[in-house]
Formats: C-alpha cells, sequence, structure tokens
C-alpha cells in the first residue's frame, strides 16, 4: 500500500498532525495501537497554557513561557471554526483559569504577590494576570484565598477534544496491533498489511519507545517523568487553575465534569514515588485541606491514578521547555508535543520537516485501507479509578 505519511500515535499530536498533512492533499493514514488519547491526552487536565504558571518560576522557566504565549489565541480560533482544525466540537469549560495566592504563610504569601506583579508588568505574557475583586471569586476560594488573579487561559474536555480531531478523517484512522509490526528501510509490515509510506511519523507519547526499538534506531531518546495525579469526587464547587506559593504551583485544579475535581502541580509529583496509596491519599487529602481552610470536605471521595509524561530526553531530565522532533531515519521522524496546548505547534514542525523531502504529495490511485476497526475513545480516569473515602 502506497503512501505518503503513515503516522503512530492517536492522541492530540498524533491526529492534529494527521489533519495537517491530510488537509495539504497528502495521503496520510493513522495507527492507534489502544484508543485515542489513551495515556497522556485522555489523563490531561485540559488547559490551553499561555505561560502564565512558568512565568512566575523567573528566568528559568522563560523559554517555557515564549514557546507557549501564544497558544490560547491560537486555540480559541480553532474552538471558534474560525481555522482549521475546525474544533467547535470541542466542549470548553471555561474561557479563563485563576491564580490564587491562598491563606497561609505571608512570605509566600508576599513572593507569589511579587511575581504576580512583575509578570503582569513586563509583558512576558500575550495577556497578563488580571485582579479579581473579592464579589467575583469563584465559591471554592472564598474563606481560603487571599487575592486572586485571572488567566486567558482556556479548559476543554480532552475526549471531546479527540473526537472532534478524529471527526474529519475518521476513514484514515485504524486500530491496529502492534505485536506484528515489523520496520524496514521503506516499508512497514503489520500482520499481512505491507505500508510503502515516503515517511513515517511516530507520535506514540510513551509508545515511541517501543516503536523505535522496533525500528532499531539506537540511543536513549525519550524520558518518563511521573505523576500521582489526585481526584475528589463529591458536593464541590467548579474550579479551574493553580494555587501559587512563593511563585511555585502546589496545586492546579480542574472540574473536568459536574463533583469531579482533577488535581495536579507539585502535589502529583510529590506523589509520583510513593508506592504505599493509602499513605498518597492521606498526604494529598492534608496538602489539599490545608490550601482550602475555608472549604467543607466531609463525604468527599478520593482516588489517585498514575500518569507517564513522556517527552523527549533533556540533560537534567527536567521538563523540555518546548515540543520536540528529530529525524531519526531517512524516512522516519519522531515527536513529543510536551504540553497538550503545543499539539498544533508541533503538528506544524513536523509538516515543515517531512515535507522538505517529499515536496508535494504523490498520487496514488485510491487504495482501500485494511479491513481493521476504527478505535474508540478512551476512558477518562474518573470512569476507571477506584474510589476511597478522603481521610
Amino acid at each position: 500500500m502506497r503512501i505518503d505519511v503513515l503516522i503512530f500515535g492517536g492522541g492530540a499530536a498524533g491526529l492534529w498532525c494527521l489533519d495537517r498533512f491530510r488537509r495539504a492533499g497528502y495521503h496520510a493514514i493513522l495507527l492507534e495501537s489502544m484508543a485515542l488519547g489513551r495515556g497522556q491526552t485522555i489523563q490531561a487536565q485540559g488547559i490551553i497554557h499561555g505561560g502564565g504558571k512558568y512565568a512566575l518560576r523567573g528566568m528559568r522557566d522563560f523559554a517555557a513561557v515564549r514557546a507557549t504565549k501564544e497558544m490560547p489565541e491560537r486555540w480559541r480560533r480553532s474552538l471558534a471554526g474560525e481555522v482549521e482544525p475546525d474544533l467547535t466540537g470541542t466542549r470548553v469549560l471555561t474561557d479563563r483559569c485563576h491564580l490564587w495566592l491562598p491563606r497561609g504563610s505571608a512570605v509566600a504569601w508576599l513572593q507569589s504577590w511579587g511575581f504576580i506583579s512583575v509578570v503582569a508588568k513586563t509583558g512576558v505574557l500575550s495577556t497578563p494576570p488580571e485582579w479579581v475583586p473579592d464579589s467575583a471569586w469563584p465559591e471554592a476560594l472564598r474563606g481560603s484565598a487571599l487575592a486572586v488573579y485571572s488567566l486567558a487561559e482556556p479548559v476543554i474536555t480532552t475526549g471531546s477534544l479527540l473526537q472532534a480531531l478524529a471527526a474529519h478523517h475518521r476513514k484514515y484512522i485504524r486500530l491496529y496491533d502492534t505485536s506484528p509490526v515489523r520496520f524496514s528501510e521503506e516499508q512497514v509490515q503489520i500482520s499481512e498489511v505491507l505500508f510503502q509510506p515516503r515517511s513515517v511519523v511516530l507520535a506514540a507519547g510513551e509508545g515511541n519507545d517501543e516503536l523505535l526499538r522496533r525500528a532499531g534506531i539506537q540511543g536513549d531518546l525519550m524520558q518518563r517523568r511521573p505523576l500521582g495525579m489526585v481526584l475528589l469526587r463529591g458536593a464541590l464547587p467548579p474550579l479551574f487553575g493553580h494555587c501559587i506559593v512563593g511563585g511555585k504551583t502546589r496545586l492546579t485544579i480542574t472540574a473536568p465534569t459536574e463533583g469531579i475535581w482533577q488535581v495536579g502541580g507539585e502535589i502529583a509529583e510529590r506523589l509520583a514515588h510513593e508506592k504505599n496509596m493509602e499513605v498518597a491519599r492521606r498526604a494529598a487529602m492534608s496538602d489539599i485541606r490545608r490550601w482550602f481552610p475555608g472549604l467543607d470536605f466531609s463525604g468527599i471521595e478520593i482516588a489517585i491514578y498514575r500518569a507517564v509524561r513522556a517527552e523527549a530526553r533533556t540533560a537534567d531530565q527536567l521538563r523540555p521547555s518546548g515540543v520536540h522532533m528529530s529525524r531519526v531515519a531517512p524516512r522516519m521522524v519522531v515527536a513529543w508535543p510536551t504540553k497538550l496546548s503545543l499539539a498544533p505547534v508541533l503538528a506544524d514542525e513536523v509538516f515543515a520537516l517531512v515535507t522538505l523531502d517529499l515536496k508535494q504529495p504523490g498520487r496514488y490511485d485510491e487504495v482501500e485501507l485494511p479491513p481493521w476497526p476504527t478505535p474508540p475513545v478512551a476512558r477518562y480516569p474518573w470512569e476507571e479509578v477506584e474510589w476511597f473515602p478522603a481521610r
């Protein structure tokens, strides 16, 4: 089967790449091994970062700020159907996030207030934080915050994003069995099907590691940074944003559906290596109660799920500042977006690199695709975890 581009990975990065190539007239096919978005995309909190929380960390994270600062506006245009891909089918939970300074350490408050003031005045962000008057505070922050700011960063549901991206090209998305995948210089064989792509794009997140091994690519190109993400369920008011202490994001909270909080930030990094889940749950609730003294958590349930941030390896094994892609063989490119918000940038850069060689779409007769099923959209973490009373 002769095609232009064969893409592995049905998360936001792979689907955005598929859209980019097919809109330009290239015969591209995407293969997914489990379910669309399984892993990083479906586990993400859905915040379209514009660099706000990174700017608070100072100079060491300004590269991340530069990489993401234009993303909210770019996504907004797609979400509104003004530019391709048309993502009007994506559910937008809120147009803005909050940054709040919690009650607690006066020193931490002054540090955080100082960082936010500097960020607001320096112009490092396309849309700097805006002060929110007490009367407009979210219900969850009343009695728990000292100051609240607003950031122009939308939050979406990742499942609806996957559906919106896949809807445009569902005919060209297939579920495949990973066990018989064989790469050669000009061919990819899966079971009895032989693909002859002019280029292969690996955009499978954590799955890139195994695909690179099967392709015979040497070198430790990927790193994994684990998280212990927290879920709360119960009578919780909606909340979207970041709890900032001393310029650091202690908690990042989103409410993806009624009565659910998804909690990341530093708390998820600290819980990543805790093997005793009872200890992890108690530590999580202790931390959350500390920063929400005005909120009643009685009757709340808690769960923790493991997430892995698969990224291009860095020398210090810290988060890469932006997208990463590289040509690992004459016909093969590997790519990681680093952040959900950077998926469109990754697709642009992958397209630019691949088409340096392809120049223009090939001329092929319409071929019948393998009779493999279309992969479903992955289930959300809160639909799969085991819940426990919060203590």
